[in-house]
């Protein structure tokens, strides 16, 4: 089961309902790469499962439509180190090419490393403080428990050092396949650390640091042990079983919406309220107010009906118009949904229930109501 995410770059987006990966469908009229389906891991997948478990979900997935060939468009090997990094400039570092931009981003009332980009595309670095990131992201959790299980301590800091590779520069090494990449990411990023270097500037005289010389400089010696410990079987040693990968029924039923009322009734309890018949027949007179239309015309004063007109969309009206602006923003989001779950049927056609999801979540959008992370055009 997937979840559309919208058209970019010339692909449908969805995203599988364990959220392990992103799912790009080409668009035959505005695509013209020879790749039909390109295929994202997320942190969640990577994380969650690891690298094996993750390529033998996926190929699960796409038995029936796939050749088996799995080209690389982009790749990000990355390194997380249990140090503070945050001494570091940009004065520090050396790139062969010799020609490089970065960022340096300042944190609270003194200067403090928080991120630092060295290169461009196709091939650039990425050191940032890891904890920072997390503070506001719903990966939060699941990362620390992931540091966790991988001798981390949450309490002190944790900086990620991450290689962005584009397919043009994995071509300069023979890497063009998903098999190629697992064969030599670790002799890769190992090269990677040595085109991009963290220098010791006192290998090399003051007078020539502001100079050319900077580059005769010796590696610093923890870049050289980042560099020498990393292994890619740590991102390899999650292998769960296919069976325990299948995706889980995500069905609501009426046993889950009472779990969730009776959490929210306890919680109104703890908190001095009234638990009983009154409760929830307040409960239920603000839902039914919340299915209102959200404009209010002329017609629907004196028409009730209307008041209480509710969104349908079946096989038979589904090219037929609607007119957003009469429903409320609880109905709203049911034909969001609805227009979601019917993008799995084969029959339907994809590009009118693509242009109606589109045209129904600007109008959610006006209304202030939308959020991102659920209705992500």
């Amino acid at each position: 089961m997937f979840e559309f995410n919208g058209k970019a770059q010339g692909f449908y987006w969805f995203t599988h309902l364990d959220n392990y990966v992103t799912v790009g469908f080409k668009d035959n009229l505005t695509n013209k790469s020879l790749n039909d389906i390109q295929i994202q891991f997320t942190a969640v997948g990577i994380y969650t499962i690891g690298l094996k478990a993750l390529l033998r979900y996926v190929d699960d997935i796409f038995k029936d439509v796939s050749t088996g060939y799995k080209p690389l468009t982009r790749v990000d090997l990355n390194m997380f180190v249990q140090s503070d990094l945050s001494w570091l400039q940009k004065d520090m570092f050396v790139s062969r090419k010799r020609q490089y931009t970065t960022h340096l981003k300042e944190v609270s009332s003194k200067y403090k490393l928080q991120t630092l980009y060295i290169g461009k595309q196709p091939f650039l670095l990425r050191l940032y403080d890891k904890k920072e990131e997390l503070k506001n992201s719903p990966k939060k959790e699941m990362m620390y428990e992931y540091f966790l299980n991988n001798g981390f301590n949450r309490e002190d800091d944790i900086f990620n050092i991450e290689f962005e590779m584009h397919r043009k520069h994995l071509k300069a090494y023979n890497i063009d396949t998903v098999d190629d990449l697992l064969g030599h990411a670790e002799k890769l990023f190992k090269e990677s650390m040595d085109a991009i270097r963290l220098v010791d500037l006192s290998t090399i005289s003051e007078n020539s640091i502001n100079t050319m010389n900077r580059y005769k400089a010796e590696t610093h010696p923890l870049w050289q042990h980042i560099s020498d410990s990393y292994q890619l079987k740590d991102f390899l040693a999650l292998d769960m079983p296919l069976e325990r990968l299948k995706r889980k029924n995500y069905t609501y039923t009426v046993t889950d919406a009472i779990k969730d009322h009776l959490a929210i009734a306890r919680k109104f309890y703890v908190h001095g309220g009234v638990v009983d018949k009154q409760h929830f027949v307040e409960v239920l007179k603000a839902f039914n107010k919340s299915k209102e239309p959200k404009y209010i015309t002329t017609q629907s004063v004196h028409n009730e009906k209307n008041s209480k007109k509710e969104v349908v969309i079946t096989y038979e009206t589904i090219s037929e118009q609607v007119n957003l602006r009469e429903h409320s923003d609880l109905e709203l989001e049911k034909y969001i949904k609805t227009l979601e779950s019917y993008m799995l049927e084969p029959d339907l056609d994809l590009r009118v229930l693509i242009k109606k999801h589109q045209l129904a979540f600007i109008e959610l959008e006006f209304r202030g109501k939308a959020q991102q992370e659920e209705f992500p055009f």
